[in-house]
């Protein structure tokens, strides 16, 4: 959860100043993608230039933290060279797959990030948790999770960004509210009162006394 809302104790970047991760695409969508543009390149007829029968290749370059499946490159491999594909022009399409998956794990990445924004903003502008009450309100929810002490539970609402959403920010601050020490009520749980006397029943509770 960020500052603004519930890890104020934490002290961790919030959604307005956290870097966006970084954008290396899934493996699965590299490796599709570079298969598809390697079965395009077997489809593309040569321009008449003269190139070998059989077509070997140098390790291909990827952008750094990039990673596909050497089982997929080999795939890829088998491609180019049915397309008896140069280096130099097997190496554009490699390019060209992985830089086309990076650029939709950027714009997933950014809209997780926008949507953090979001649900930041309306819990700031909440009539009921936000505004003056916000300090207040993130203490309270800060209470909830330690009081729960679920193992995990602060680290996955921060992964998956839950712990922005307005519901569960509100779920946790009225948590926090119930088990406050300062709304518990004393005498709830008071000692029952000692048993009345004969004489308090009769004259209740204001015994005569004899003559």
């Amino acid at each position: 959860m960020a500052d603004e809302t519930i890890q104020i104790p934490e002290g961790s970047q919030t959604p307005e100043t956290a870097d966006a991760p970084a954008a290396n695409p899934p493996p699965a969508m590299a490796e599709a993608s570079m298969l598809a543009a390697a079965d395009t390149a077997a489809s593309i007829p040569t321009d008449g230039a003269t190139v070998p029968e059989a077509v070997t290749y140098e390790d291909f370059k990827l952008p750094e933290g990039a990673t596909v499946d050497g089982e997929t490159l080999d795939c890829a491999r088998s491609l180019f060279s049915e397309a008896r594909l140069p280096q130099e022009q097997a190496q554009k399409f490699i390019d060209l797959a992985v830089s086309r998956d990076q650029a939709a794990a950027q714009k997933g990445v950014q809209a997780f990030v926008d949507l953090q924004h979001k649900w930041v903003s309306e819990i700031k502008a909440d009539r009921e948790i936000g505004g003056d009450r916000l300090t207040a309100s993130m203490a309270s929810a800060a209470r909830a999770i330690d009081r729960l002490g679920v193992p995990g539970l602060k680290e996955a609402l921060n992964l998956t960004g839950a712990g922005n959403h307005p519901a569960i920010v509100k779920a946790f601050v009225r948590l926090g509210q119930m088990v406050s020490e300062d709304r518990f009520a004393p005498g709830r749980y008071a000692a029952p009162p000692a048993p009345r006397s004969l004489a308090e029943t009769i004259y209740d509770g204001n015994p005569k006394q004899s003559r």
